[in-house]
């Protein structure tokens, strides 16, 4: 009988060691269960090394890669640049419109630049088309009078005939072109034929007029397109040149090498706009 105490208290002391040992665990273990799930208990693991959002540079950047500092609130008030002035020409032909203005005109489009264009009006008509693609293709079309007659439009020493022509010639212009032109070139120039009465005149109906400031003098050289460029090449030197070139075929010949020679000099080349207009006479009138 005593022996089965012993044996009923030994068991009893062992179920309670279990139940401690099995509560220990449970408290102090890695996972738990609630009802039917099974959840992880999130444990913290220290990261071997720290986590950066951007990789830091493993050898220093150059001075050239470095950000300039920002010492704006410091630096004087910036100036506006002095640029120097471009170089410009403007290509100027006059007499047309005939056989050579397309001419002129597909080796412009080919060099990707424009003219100005002085016509007669006694030649508008049959060459309608050539003057429609002059316009459309970026050039200006302005006024050398109906004739081109000397003698009619400076014989009486007043500007009438002049201006009647430079009228008449403007109303067909504007029914080709759907454009009215205001910019005219005398025929001849405006020395000595145009008088400071005439510069008036000229300047109370509106008119804007152009001379220039080389002279090609190409209808002096026929068959010798060579003597065109190294007429220019000659006079050409001022930052704004005008020059002077006639619907010609020495003309149509030197062309492309009087472009190539004013490009290597640095000119840029630009067409006339009303809206820019500045004078270029030889009287001098700011007017005109």
């Amino acid at each position: 009988m005593k022996w089965m105490v012993i044996t009923a208290l030994v068991l009893s002391s062992a179920s309670l060691v279990i139940s401690a040992l099995a509560a220990n665990t449970v408290l102090g273990g890695r996972s738990a269960n609630y009802g039917s799930a099974s959840v992880n208990m999130p444990q913290f693991i220290a990261p071997s090394k720290a986590v950066t959002t951007e990789a830091e540079p493993k050898t220093a950047p150059s001075a050239a890669s470095q950000p300039a500092l920002d010492n704006s609130a410091n630096a004087p008030a910036a100036k506006p640049a002095e640029a120097k002035a471009q170089k410009v020409i403007y290509l100027t032909f006059d007499d047309g419109p005939g056989k050579y203005t397309e001419q002129i005109v597909n080796i412009l489009n080919k060099k990707g630049i424009h003219a100005t264009f002085f016509m007669i009006g006694n030649q508008l008509k049959g060459n309608e088309q050539a003057i429609i693609t002059a316009l459309d293709a970026g050039n200006y079309v302005g006024m050398h009078s109906m004739s081109h007659d000397k003698k009619k439009l400076y014989k009486t020493g007043n500007s009438d005939a002049f201006l009647k022509e430079f009228k008449q010639e403007q109303s067909l212009l504007e029914k080709i072109t759907g454009v009215t032109p205001w910019l005219i070139r005398a025929p001849y120039g405006s020395k000595p034929e145009i008088d400071a009465d005439f510069y008036d005149d000229i300047a109370a109906d509106n008119f804007k007029m152009w001379d220039w400031t080389v002279d090609s003098k190409d209808w002096n050289y026929p068959g010798k397109p060579e003597r065109i460029v190294q007429e220019i090449k000659r006079q050409v030197h001022r930052d704004v040149e005008v020059i002077l070139m006639h619907e010609k075929a020495q003309t149509v010949q030197a062309l492309p090498q009087i472009i190539e020679w004013l490009e290597k000099k640095g000119y840029a080349f630009a067409v006339y706009k009303p809206e820019q207009h500045f004078p270029v006479n030889f009287g001098k009138d700011e007017r005109l």
